[in-house]
């Protein structure tokens, strides 16, 4: 498509559709690796979707929630929407029930979607899309609108971490969608040969950056049969056998995938041209390594939710005197500037807060006024135009690049979502045993949070921190998994007397992290507000029922979990996940448990949550067979 990123109009978006279905109406628009449909055919589905939903009553200005399971489904359904002239957010697969509800009432959602019965506790009309999505419901003569919408309509709602505890909601416009899909497709230089493989979770937005740039161009949406996330094997042979030319990845994804091609003495398969990571810092280091080993080529990307996903983007090959890899030059669609407390411009190199405008900018939060009062901004500047305030720290380098150089609050990012501390805190303060909460970072991990607590009632250890026990543990996660996403969840708490404080008075989290740190989950008896212990375990003991063989599976698999998770002390009953593990890690263990029993067939990620402590991993690997199993997607069939 040759249209300008500042094309508008009534209903650009839509117009752009039809175009590229006129355009590229026989070749794949979207595939799984077991259904494949053309442009045509997925314009027909859409449509149909769309009388769907307009018959039960989703239209213009009103939101429609998706509500599904297979990749596919969502992408279609996201287009029937749009095609309804609707907007979509989606309700991910584990949130918990009372999430969910806060959701829909955020957007004041009129439907909720999906495919076969209404999931348990639906509080909106259900609306099972299954015959149009297979293709064989209704086919509208016509559809009510047929996707036109006022400008400014909006397109979909994505919803980020609020100090409230409730989540904020924001709504992208219909225009800034068609704007950032031209932007980011022109800048990645994407064409009808292009196949992105879809992975991001479909409740995160970085699912509108693998969907709708490379169809513009006439590429292919590779999605996943299921919401499952590939552990870094699975994911190599994903892109090789579906021929894949641009992925996304987090920035500990990409991490890991790095090192299982490290280990393996491995490349990316020839196909694949560009990866695109973002989401966290990268290291330098890191990049630098990738393109030693001659790997695809790197995209660091950098945007925000209110600012419609991605707003820079930089290639390398670094420089190398560079300190960190930048985030890179503004996309065609943001106005990218670093200013100071003031919201004046500062001088090429100076430290100030990175802000965006431009047509990518969100009108604000959904319901919140003075949250987008307090983020949406106007420029200093005589004529000064509408801002969002990142709360993100760089520099604008000599070449035009742009710089992180981290926050000015205490916002974080776990696992790729953004996290206000705040949120999870005020969860934890309504125990009655806890009179303040911080959450922080694991920095041990680097995918999971910390959380420190002050207890209401005495606690035996005024100096210092204790874990608290299994039982408290149990109870303060109950609390918080009620009500957040699993990755916002701390894994770690600890007891204190006191919290440090800077000069200021205020939590001192950087001493408060080394603090931590330096303690570790150590497993020594801990003694909580309750009065009830914990289990003891010393770090370098013996470990209760282990073999003194250096090759015995239960020797093995302990001191890799023990390495992950850095903890010496680690006996071979402990919990993985409950010891500060996550999906990310689970992954690495894998990666190095293959290297340490080579030829075990069957071992992923998912083993170790079916498997959760090093006692029965290892009798997974003393009994495991080699046999076959059978692909985790489908190869392309080729015709040569």
């Amino acid at each position: 498509m040759t249209a300008s990123p500042t094309t508008g109009g009534a209903d650009a978006l839509s117009r752009l559709w039809h175009e590229v279905v006129a355009a590229h109406g026989d070749r794949p628009a979207l595939t799984d690796g077991h259904r494949t449909l053309t442009y045509r055919q997925a314009h027909a589905a859409a449509r149909s979707v769309a009388g769907r939903l307009a018959a039960a009553g989703a239209g213009p200005g009103r939101y429609v929630m998706l509500h599904a399971a297979a990749p596919l489904d969502a992408v279609l359904t996201m287009l029937g929407t749009l095609a309804a002239g609707a907007a979509f957010a989606v309700l991910e697969d584990g949130l918990p029930e009372a999430a969910r509800a806060a959701r829909c009432a955020r957007v004041d959602a009129a439907l909720l979607v999906g495919r076969g019965p209404a999931p348990r506790g639906a509080a909106l009309p259900w609306v099972d899309l299954g015959p149009q999505l297979d293709g064989t419901g209704a086919d509208p003569a016509s559809v009510p609108g047929d996707g036109a919408s006022t400008p400014g309509g909006p397109a979909y709602a994505m919803f980020t971490s609020g100090s409230t505890g409730e989540p904020k909601a924001v709504g992208i416009g219909r225009d800034a969608l068609h704007g950032f899909a031209l932007a980011a497709a022109a800048r990645l230089g994407l064409g009808p040969g292009d196949r992105w493989l879809q992975l991001a979770s479909l409740g995160f937005d970085v699912v509108v950056e693998e969907v709708f740039p490379v169809l513009t161009r006439g590429g292919t949406v590779v999605c996943r049969p299921d919401t499952a996330v590939p552990d870094p094997e699975e994911l190599h042979a994903l892109l090789g056998d579906q021929r894949v030319t641009t992925v996304e990845l987090s920035t500990q994804y990409w991490r890991e995938y790095a090192h299982w091609l490290d280990v393996r003495g491995a490349t990316t398969p020839a196909a694949l041209r560009r990866v695109l990571v973002g989401g966290e810092r990268m290291d330098p280091g890191d990049w630098r390594r990738w393109e030693r080993a001659g790997h695809a080529g790197l995209v660091h990307v950098y945007g925000l939710t209110e600012c419609t996903v991605t707003s820079t983007m930089y290639e390398g090959p670094l420089p190398d005197d560079a300190t960190e890899v930048p985030i890179g030059t503004p996309l065609a669609n943001a106005d990218v500037s670093v200013r100071d407390a003031e919201r004046r411009p500062v001088p090429p190199g100076t430290v100030g807060e990175i802000h965006i405008g431009g047509p990518s900018l969100a009108p604000g939060y959904l319901g919140d006024p003075e949250q987008t009062a307090r983020r949406f901004v106007t420029g200093a500047e005589p004529g000064g135009g509408r801002l969002y305030a990142t709360g993100d720290l760089g520099r604008v380098l000599p070449g035009g690049d742009v710089e992180f150089h981290g926050r000015v609050d205490d916002q974080i990012k776990i696992r790729g979502h953004r996290l206000e501390p705040a949120s999870v805190e005020r969860l934890l303060t309504a125990d009655p045993a806890v009179a303040q909460a911080v959450v922080l970072p694991d920095t041990r991990t680097r995918g999971t949070l910390l959380a420190c607590l002050v207890p209401a009632g005495p606690v035996t250890a005024a100096d210092g921190v204790t874990p608290v026990t299994a039982e408290q543990r149990a109870r303060l996660l109950a609390g918080l998994t009620a009500e957040l996403p699993g990755w916002a969840a701390p894994q770690q708490f600890f007891w204190t007397g006191a919290l440090p404080k800077n000069a200021h008075g205020k939590v001192d989290r950087h001493a408060l992290t080394a603090l931590l740190t330096a303690t570790g989950p150590d497993g020594d008896t801990a003694t909580g507000p309750d009065g009830d212990s914990g289990t003891a375990g010393t770090p370098g003991a013996p470990v209760p029922g282990a073999a003194s063989g250096a090759n015995d599976p239960l020797d093995v698999v302990l001191r890799r979990f023990r390495e992950l998770l850095a903890d010496p002390g680690l006996e071979s009953d402990a919990d993985f996940f409950a010891s500060g593990g996550q999906s990310i890690l689970a992954m690495r263990l894998v990666t190095e448990l293959r290297a340490d029993f080579p030829g075990t067939v069957g071992l992923r990620a998912t083993t170790v949550f079916d498997h959760p402590t090093p006692r029965r991993l290892a009798q997974w690997l003393a009994t495991a067979r080699t046999r076959p199993v059978p692909a985790p997607f489908p190869p392309v069939i080729r015709k040569d």
